[in-house]
């Protein structure tokens, strides 16, 4: 690292489109550690966000809210960064993409590139909607994805298999305001000749100065070499976004650029804000510095192709980026449903922010996995590992030496230790700079136990005139230990660094002969008593499509079911004995529960690998449905999650579902999915479910 260089270091703009949760925090915290370890290391380093503001999710939403979008999306940009802040989350700026600023970059790079004939007018298909009259943004439409067969995914994006896609490339598309079926229509749109770079994208990937992670370079060059698309840049009004200039003169109506053309120029528009208030110029840090993004894996696709292209275009060298994986919690997916999905503002009425921020750190570094949040782990990581190593050191050796002699002037003379004490620290270093703080923290936590081992081998308790030396090198340690945990629990840090009287110390000051007043620094650490208890539901319920009902030649009371439970399960047999309760032309062509953890089962020499769920009153007998359900959505109570094991049919008589008011209930909850709750039709209060 040059000490001169300038560094811009960002996180993923932030959607304003609803409250962050712990699974945004990880990216934002990433990268926080990052920062607070070039600052430490005395670099000119800029932490630079926005809220992302523009777009059709702001759009719909601000409709359904009674807002406008500008004040919809303000509410969001003041809430986040009180969310921000309230995990340690250190910006220097956190601005806007909806700015002065980001609307004169964005027609800086729309006419730059236009100029080198980078940009180009087409006539393409486009979706129109009869009943709203209005043209459909991608997000405005939903179908089912052409290359997994997933359902109910927007035209932008498949969140299944991750293909872009636009709305005409939807099977069964539908319009997501009014539900009707949009049509194909011919208009011009802007594109950007996202193609032409491929040699160049290909070059940057392969080269050492990339810095790729070999896994993100693996998916760049496999979509290089299926062939770049050219980008389409602009939308149809209404459109929550910036005006494109000349629009209306070159297409006869006002174009507006697509929300992830300006969306990433908001780096740029953040840091010229930051530096405009301080007397700085950007250009110093994006032409000649190093910036480095973080990113989540989800949008590897456009901060690693159309933003690169289009500063490759420009002549603005492309940054470094990083990709992390996705946060789990116990393993799964977050889900209201299954009460794992918590917001910043909810997990801080549970626990401290330093808990997190530490949990976060000791899996990071530059794989691109995902991170669980088990919160058993996390509790004993908190307890065991926080508290009662690093924490546990840190105060016992400093409230010792603020009750005993209140300052540290002796200072045992221990080569060897220090040596490697020495060793260990630059360790820690080399592992921040590569950022690799899963193992900076180990390595910390090596040297707490270096500090925790010889405090207690010295028993300073029972001579504490003679091991005033040795207490006044566990201070030193302590010392220490405040700098190098310094980006990943700052509040920790500032607590320890606080009982000796200092604060704003960099990585150059770690020393081993430190000396001066000490007083007592209180609690560091707070134990976790206890965690989210999660809550088991029995049945693996799913949604599934019958595609098709036919009888069983060797047993006349049992309908054969073919059914679709979407791309994740695929297509099953279920075979029904309802076939006396019901007739064929109320199974075909049905989106109905099914319960997927029944062992398979031969029935007179044909298999079913499942149950069809129903409400039974003694007098009627009622499918279980969701008011727009989505094939393959899994049907939980509120709060719970699935379990693995396997159940029988009696199980449903010993750990029962009831109606209640048409909605099914266990154990008081609703069962439902992100659609909404199942209902059940023409059946008595408390019919049970089989």
């Amino acid at each position: 690292m040059s000490q001169s260089q300038k560094y811009i270091v960002t996180a993923a703009l932030p959607y304003a489109n609803g409250p962050i949760h712990i699974g945004h925090l990880l990216e934002y915290v990433q990268a926080d550690i990052y920062s607070r370890f070039l600052r430490l290391q005395g670099k000119d380093v800029l932490y630079i966000c926005a809220s992302d503001m523009h777009g059709t999710p702001i759009e719909i939403n601000a409709t359904k809210a009674g807002k406008k979008p500008e004040d919809f999306v303000e509410h969001f940009w003041k809430d986040h960064q009180h969310d921000f802040a309230s995990f340690g989350i250190q910006f220097d700026n956190y601005y806007k993409t909806h700015s002065v600023e980001n609307k004169e970059l964005s027609e800086y790079f729309f006419t730059e590139l236009k100029k080198k004939g980078l940009i180009y007018l087409k006539d393409i298909q486009v979706m129109f909607c009869s009943t709203c009259q209005r043209t459909l943004p991608d997000r405005y439409i939903k179908g089912t994805c052409p290359k997994c067969s997933a359902v109910d995914q927007y035209g932008d994006i498949c969140e299944k298999c991750n293909a872009v896609l636009k709305g005409v490339d939807l099977i069964n598309p539908h319009c997501v305001i009014c539900d009707s079926r949009p049509v194909p229509t011919s208009k011009p749109h802007y594109f950007f000749k996202l193609s032409s770079f491929s040699s160049q994208l290909s070059d940057w990937i392969q080269s050492s100065e990339s810095g790729l992670q070999q896994e993100v370079a693996n998916w760049l060059q496999e979509w290089i070499n299926n062939g770049l698309e050219d980008w389409c840049i602009s939308r149809d009004a209404p459109y929550f976004g910036f005006p494109i200039p000349d629009s209306k003169k070159e297409t006869g109506e006002t174009k507006y650029f697509y929300v992830w053309l300006d969306a990433p120029i908001g780096y740029i528009s953040s840091t010229k804000n930051y530096c405009d208030k301080q007397g700085l110029d950007w250009k110093d840090y994006w032409y000649h510095g190093h910036v480095q993004h973080f990113i989540g894996k989800d949008i590897a696709y456009f901060h690693f192709l159309f933003w690169p292209a289009m500063l490759m275009g420009v002549g603005i060298p492309v940054p470094h980026l990083t990709v992390h994986g996705f946060i789990t919690v116990n393993g799964q997916k977050m889900s209201k449903s299954r009460g794992t999905f918590f917001t910043a503002k909810q997990f801080l009425d549970l626990f401290a922010a330093y808990a997190l921020r530490f949990y976060y750190a000791g899996y990071l570094d530059r794989s691109v996995v995902d991170v669980d949040l088990h919160f058993e782990h996390f509790k004993a990581v908190n307890n065991n590992v926080l508290m009662a190593n690093l924490g546990n050191f840190c105060y016992r050796t400093l409230s010792f030496a603020a009750k005993n002699y209140g300052r540290v002037e002796s200072i045992a003379v221990e080569k060897d230790m220090i040596l490697e004490l020495k060793m260990l620290v630059e360790e820690v270093e080399k592992y921040y700079a590569a950022q690799d703080f899963k193992n900076a923290v180990k390595t910390i936590l090596k040297i707490s136990d270096m500090g925790n081992v010889y405090f207690q081998t010295a028993e300073p308790w029972k001579r504490k005139e003679e091991a005033y030396d040795v207490v006044g090198l566990c201070v030193n340690i302590a010392r220490t230990l405040a700098i190098l945990v310094l980006p990943i629990i700052p509040t920790f840090s500032e607590k320890v660094l606080g009982a000796l009287g200092e604060t704003q110390l960099l990585w150059k000051d770690i020393r081993f002969d430190w000396k001066g007043r000490v007083i007592d620094p209180g609690h560091l650490v707070e134990r976790i008593e206890s965690v989210p208890v999660e809550k088991i539901f029995p049945y693996y319920l799913v949604l599934g499509h019958i595609d098709e009902v036919k009888d069983h030649l060797g047993a006349e009371h049992l309908f054969m079911l073919k059914v679709n439970f979407g791309s994740k399960i695929g297509i099953r047999q279920v075979l029904t004995a309802l076939k006396k309760h019901k007739s064929r032309s109320e199974f075909e062509h049905q989106t109905l529960a099914f319960c997927l953890n029944l062992k398979p089962m031969k029935l007179r020499g044909e298999l079913s690998e499942g149950m069809i769920v129903a409400a039974d009153d003694g007098e009627h007998i009622c499918f279980l449905r969701v008011e727009g359900g989505v094939v393959g959505e899994e049907l939980v109570p509120e709060g719970y999650s699935v379990g693995s094991g396997m159940v029988v049919p009696d199980d449903f008589k010993k750990v029962p579902m009831v109606v209640e008011k048409g909605r099914v209930l266990f154990e008081g909850k609703v069962v439902g999915c992100s659609k909404g709750p199942v209902y059940v039709k023409g059946i008595k209060e408390g019919a049970g479910v089989f």
